[in-house]
């Protein structure tokens, strides 16, 4: 079994943070945190964040993820709060609509360009137009009332498959094949668009 030490052992509390005992074998289970090192950019190698590999995407792919996470904060906002108003959906609708803008216009036209993953631009395309639809019923008040929570709860919880989706296929399919000063020019372009 792992132990946090306590905060009074030498260094005092704030080297002692997190300081865990070795597990197995004694391999370490889980680096201290210093909090007066500096951060690096990287975490260790072979390690994870959320399941993801340790690879930090650069250039369109970091932006496309940055503008992903934005909306994952705000479902779960939305979710948490049980908010399913349209004064609530609007803003995730149209910050919905300007990524998926942003993303059409540089993202899934380079891969097209360079004829990568035409299966998963397909898939993209199809859900991010049916989420589109399904907020804009909701913000129209276009869903039977009887449904309506269930519609945009559903609609919500897809979003994060489809945000998922992107990071797990579109990121790794644009570096793969976009060389990394195209994929610098797009990020901005991504980045105008979806600021707009």
């Amino acid at each position: 079994m792992s132990e946090v030490s306590e905060s009074h052992e030498p260094g005092g509390p704030a080297a002692a943070a997190r300081r865990v005992s070795d597990g197995p074998n004694g391999t370490p289970r889980e680096q201290p945190i210093d909090p007066d090192a500096p951060a690096s950019p990287h975490p260790p190698h072979g390690s994870t964040l959320a399941g993801h590999s340790s690879h930090l995407p650069r250039g369109v792919g970091a932006s496309l993820v940055t503008s992903g996470g934005l909306i994952l904060g705000m479902v779960e906002d939305l979710r948490m709060r049980n908010a399913t108003a349209p004064e609530d959906l609007r803003p995730l609708a149209d910050t919905f609509a300007r990524h998926c803008a942003a993303k059409e216009a540089t993202v899934l036209k380079v891969l097209e360009r360079h004829g990568a993953a035409s299966t998963v631009v397909k898939r993209d395309r199809q859900e991010g137009e049916l989420l589109q639809g399904i907020l804009d019923r909701a913000l129209a008040g276009r869903h039977p009332t009887d449904t309506r929570l269930l519609t945009i709860d559903g609609a919500l919880a897809q979003m994060y498959q489809y945000l998922f989706h992107e990071r797990r296929d579109l990121v790794p399919a644009l570096e793969r094949v976009v060389p990394a000063d195209e994929s610098a020019t797009l990020a901005t372009a991504f980045e105008a668009i979806d600021e707009e």
